[in-house]
């Protein structure tokens, strides 16, 4: 599928670009004496389901929200070949850089913090797409040269993928700008090519940010698979009779450093999860064939599955996203887990997780500890590897309830997603010790105010949480988080920060081009 266009004249003008293109064409205009050629928008996302599985390769759950970038673009004839970048955010400063004559690559600097950073990135990618798709024309010659306004309503280190939003963006823009208007750009390509694009300053992500920003369709989830390839499959929620599907996404403020705490954190659950993989395959006598960064180098929860199904089931094909085969196999890995962890539920130390592996306790130091900080008393193996798996098994229960459902009453749909939720929000808190007090605070006031699913979003630790509101209620759930949490523990909160950090969205609109 391409990326949809629009015309400012269009009937089926779909209303974030009606509300918020015309005052960006304005303020272009008032930036540089003349109107933009188009815009294009890419939107933040929130994960509904699917926390801290991708690592393992196992399918998430997101979907598209109404805060979003818009990038105003004007291109410059061939005389100019240079990028001027103004921002409506008065912080960012306005930037401006020469395009490389001979088409070479533009710098990218990532040990300075410069918001520029993250356009260059996006054009770096399109310009990578542009040089394979168009060799003769762009290999030794400038893309061309861009006048950009960029107005964005992401909150940046909100963990609702800000930078996800204006990378794509930029290289939609940059692509349609050069390949011409009749060029099609495809959801599939701006995917793949954006998905790298953070690797540039320096972070790994894996795909699915940008995969629900540029796939984002309203009133639907997407079913983002990570394997064999990446995709983003829409799911489309239930018609209910009564009422409209909202999210309230709240912002705890409270942000987590993950450089002083990714020892004790996130570095640590990789080692974890990874570690219950390996003792997994050592006990069943099968051998992991997955080889990537994210999992030492030693294979993940989910080519276990595999290699166990291929061996005990004679099962020689990987699964591959089945809703239905996923589940049984699933339930499964969760028995296994019980069957070799249960015992253990106290923890792992080094010399009891090495002799699992049957490696020396100096092996195991070098192998699993080495690659990055880590800080532990024990490794919780068991509550990681449950985790895991019934989260993963949740992602496909809460498709089941999408597809295959029908719900005599609203309440039903909302009690039934809901509760995913809201196991989630319990495995992430309890399995996975990812979530933290003011997390459960603001899922406790939720609930109790009308949430039918609440839980945290994002890797937890503070950041975002995310709650399934009938739209009857999403004015009490707001009220209540501001006057019950953030005026509590924000005594000088501004009118302004509490607008920010309260969102309420419906699943919305992917990446899409707006034509004068």
């Amino acid at each position: 599928m391409s990326i949809p266009v629009y015309a400012s004249n269009a009937k089926d003008l779909p209303k974030p670009l009606a509300d918020k293109c015309p005052a960006v064409v304005a303020q272009f205009e008032k930036a540089y004496g003349s109107k933009p050629d188009f815009v294009s928008r890419s939107p933040g996302r929130v994960n509904l389901i699917g926390e801290h599985i991708d690592y393992a390769d196992f399918s998430v759950l997101p979907l598209a929200i109404d805060v979003d970038m818009l990038c105003a673009v004007k291109a410059l004839d061939e005389k100019n070949p240079s990028i001027t970048l103004t921002n409506a955010d008065a912080r960012f400063a306005q930037r401006k850089f020469d395009l490389p004559l001979d088409g070479s690559f533009v710098t990218i600097d990532p040990s300075v913090s410069d918001w520029s950073n993250y356009f260059k990135c996006g054009l770096h990618v399109a310009v990578d797409f542009l040089k394979k798709v168009a060799p003769t024309k762009f290999e030794n010659a400038p893309v061309k040269g861009l006048q950009v306004f960029c107005q964005g309503n992401v909150p940046t280190g909100s963990g609702l993928s800000s930078s996800a939003a204006f990378i794509c963006a930029v290289a939609l823009a940059v692509i349609r700008v050069n390949m011409g208007e009749d060029y099609q750009v495809s959801k599939k390509d701006l995917t793949r090519i954006t998905v790298v694009a953070e690797h540039l300053v320096g972070v790994n992500n894996g795909g699915m940010d940008q995969a629900a920003s540029v796939c984002g369709e309203e009133d639907h989830a997407l079913y983002v698979e990570f394997k064999p390839e990446l995709k983003a499959t829409p799911f489309k929620f239930p018609a209910l009779k009564n009422t409209d599907i909202q999210f309230v996404i709240a912002n705890t403020l409270v942000v987590s450093n993950k450089q002083e705490t990714g020892p004790e954190n996130y570095n640590l659950r990789v080692v974890e999860v990874v570690a219950a993989a390996n003792i997994l395959a050592k006990k069943y006598g099968v051998v992991l064939k997955h080889i990537g960064p994210s999992n030492l180098n030693k294979g993940n929860l989910r080519d276990f599955m595999n290699a166990y199904y291929a061996k005990y089931m004679n099962v020689p094909e990987p699964w591959n996203g089945d809703v239905v085969t996923g589940i049984e196999r699933l339930n499964k890995m969760l028995e296994l887990v019980e069957e070799t962890f249960g015992a253990k539920q106290g923890g792992y130390t080094v010399d009891e997780a090495a002799a699992d592996l049957g490696i020396s306790s100096d092996e195991f130091t070098k192998e699993y500890l080495t690659s990055f900080p880590v800080r532990f008393q024990v490794l919780k193996i068991y509550q990681r590897a449950k985790h895991v798996y019934s989260e993963s098994l949740r992602v496909l229960d809460a498709l089941k309830v999408m597809t295959g459902s029908s719900f005599e009453k609203d309440e039903d749909f909302f009690k039934t997603f809901g509760g995913l939720m809201n196991q989630s929000q319990a495995s992430c808190d309890k399995l996975y010790n990812c979530s933290c007090p003011e997390i459960d605070r603001i899922c406790e006031i939720a609930l109790q105010n009308g949430s039918a699913g609440s839980r945290l979003t994002g890797a937890g630790w503070g950041g975002c949480t995310v709650h399934l509101v009938p739209a009857e209620k999403v004015e009490s759930v707001k009220k209540a988080l501001v006057d019950q949490y953030y005026k509590v523990k924000f005594p000088q909160i501004t009118e302004q920060e509490l607008e920010d950090a309260i969102i309420v969205s419906k699943p919305a609109l992917g990446s899409c081009v707006y034509t004068l």
